[in-house]
């Protein structure tokens, strides 16, 4: 475990892998009520409302608890980004190893629904992104790999959490 009594390290990693459990069962909800969570809406991302409320926690207890009432701004981006960048990491880890654990049809799964919503949305996809890109997307989605999900997710992650991050760090400075 983290050898360090710097609250600034330790909050954020704590509420940090607390969050990365609620996404994982998020996830699992998601998956075996037959929706796949990587193919959903992003207004229906379950990432926005966890990592809003765990980078909140994170702040508001060591600005509360460990720092007499004050918090700097970058202090508080300092606490939002390592409590995204665990919750990230973790779920993508999760990602991963659901991905490659065959049994559970996660990478087929989502294989398959992402190429089905490819061919019936074929006109609107086209028309978004052009044909070629379109193409070149339906010929590599069967060789994707648990890696690809993990570091996909990790990536969308990033501007999800920093976003939370600068607008939770500027709510909450100071006193």
């Amino acid at each position: 475990m983290l050898k360090t009594k710097n609250p600034l390290l330790l909050v954020p990693f704590k509420y940090g892998f607390i969050g990365a459990i609620l996404i994982i069962l998020g996830l699992l909800v998601l998956f075996f009520m037959g929706k796949h969570p990587l193919l959903l809406n992003p207004v229906l991302d379950v990432r926005i409302p966890i990592y809003g409320l765990i980078i909140f926690i994170s702040a508001k207890v060591f600005k509360e608890q460990y720092n007499n009432g004050v918090m700097h701004f970058w202090q508080g981006m300092v606490i939002g980004m390592i409590a995204y960048l665990v919750m990230a990491l973790v779920a993508g880890l999760f990602i991963y190893i659901m991905g490659e654990i065959s049994s559970t049809g996660f990478l087929v799964d989502y294989i398959n629904i992402a190429t089905d919503q490819l061919v019936t949305n074929k006109d609107l996809f086209i028309e978004t992104i052009g044909e070629k890109t379109y193409t070149d997307t339906l010929a590599q989605l069967p060789t994707t790999r648990s890696i690809h999900l993990a570091v996909d997710y990790l990536l969308k992650s990033m501007p999800i959490g920093l976003f939370l991050t600068i607008i939770l760090s500027v709510l909450l400075r100071r006193k």
